[in-house]
């Protein structure tokens, strides 16, 4: 199982840090309109649970309305919608407080979720395609590798020193030591890349204070899909990816971490 997880993540690692590599954004924009239209999907899967086909129309739909957009996104839109997703964020952590299983969820709760989820997707990949085009490769480069070793960190850490749930109510396997784990080695990522680029003009308290917030809330993230999971009764979010599972479960960490990233940025670079 690990063999194939390792094949697959790298298998991924290489098509998404080459297609980040090319300058023009226009690439990264039809990846990502790609991954929100399986993403939508798989959420419309954990939450309303309509037939494939409709499932199909529905997300082709909410793709091209994102493709549209596009085109309309200015650095002060961009600058809300992020904030707007902290603020969401803030209120999912808060709720996953206090998150008890329930599994029996009405329609309304559930469009309620897909509403949501919706959203957050709809944030989250607007700010990446932003951060390529107005910061370039590494900036963006630099976001998803806070986000792959918080993980790959968490993974490890909690495998090995695992002994305390960080929420056993939701995921069971997760623990603080994990959390420490990714944390500290994102840490150490954090200064080395800020003695290479001289944190692209912030100051070192800030770099750091932008990542640990970045690496801290793409366990959020992890977290609230995996409710999603459990409500709707699955293991993963789809099998698109083997090893993975779906293609929420590959980016969930990194929907809740590109808005803090983005806000933290413009707070310190400004518009």
């Amino acid at each position: 199982m690990l063999k194939q997880r390792v094949i697959t993540a790298v298998i991924l690692a290489v098509v998404v840090v080459g297609i980040i590599l090319i300058p023009n954004t226009l690439w990264l924009s039809l990846l990502f309109t790609v991954v929100l239209f399986v993403s939508v999907q798989e959420l419309l899967n954990l939450t309303v649970k309509i037939p494939p086909v409709a499932r199909i129309f529905a997300a082709a739909g909410f793709a091209f309305l994102f493709w549209i957009s596009l085109s309309l996104v200015s650095p002060m839109l961009l600058y809300w919608q992020s904030l707007a997703g902290v603020g969401l964020w803030a209120l999912i952590t808060a709720g996953l407080l206090i998150y008890r299983f329930n599994g029996s969820y009405s329609l309304l709760q559930r469009l309620l979720l897909l509403g949501l989820g919706l959203a957050l997707l709809w944030i989250c990949i607007h700010s990446l395609i932003y951060l390529h085009y107005q910061y370039g490769a590494e900036v963006l480069l630099y976001l998803f590798t806070l986000v792959w070793l918080a993980d790959i960190g968490a993974y490890f850490s909690g495998r090995r020193f695992g002994k305390h749930k960080l929420a056993p109510a939701i995921s069971p396997g997760k623990t603080w030591e994990g959390v420490f784990g990714g944390a500290l080695l994102n840490l150490l990522w954090m200064l080395l890349i800020f003695q290479l680029t001289d944190g692209w003009g912030i100051d070192l308290l800030q770099f750091l204070l932008i990542g640990l917030l970045t690496s801290a809330i793409s366990v959020v993230g992890d977290l609230f899909e995996s409710t999603l999971k459990r409500e709707a009764g699955v293991k993963d979010s789809g099998s698109l990816l083997p090893g993975h599972g779906g293609i929420l479960d590959r980016i969930d960490g990194l929907v809740s971490a590109a808005p803090i990233f983005v806000c933290g940025l413009f707070l310190v670079v400004g518009l």
